[in-house]
């Protein structure tokens, strides 16, 4: 059975708030909690002050940055690649880099 996106959102975010709540419970102050949720939620903690609405936000858009990640991915397995140059014979290859403005000049022959 497949989770619908809304579904996992609601799940986070319900398990942000049941970390935050169980934290709180324990005596942590509102700032210390928030702190410690957004470590447990692997957000950087030294030096930062985090609220729950931020921490949320940007656990939220980790979910959708990586379901769009997914999505590319996966839309790229299945469109087949082409190839972005036509082959070309290295006779062409050869006269094509010659007529540039950057040719070096041949010596002169004797």
């Amino acid at each position: 059975m497949d989770l619908q996106p809304e579904s996992t959102d609601r799940q986070v975010g319900a398990s942000l708030k049941a970390t935050y709540r169980a934290l709180l419970a324990r005596g942590l102050e509102v700032g210390e909690a928030a702190n410690l949720t957004a470590f447990l939620h692997g957000l950087p903690s030294a030096g930062f002050r985090w609220t729950l609405p931020e921490v949320e936000a940007i656990i939220q858009r980790r979910i959708a940055h990586a379901a769009e990640v997914r999505a590319e991915s996966a839309a790229a397995a299945i469109t087949p690649r082409t190839p972005t140059r036509a082959r070309r014979p290295a006779s062409q290859l050869r006269r094509q880099a010659r007529s540039g403005s950057t040719h070096v000049i041949d010596p002169p022959r004797s």
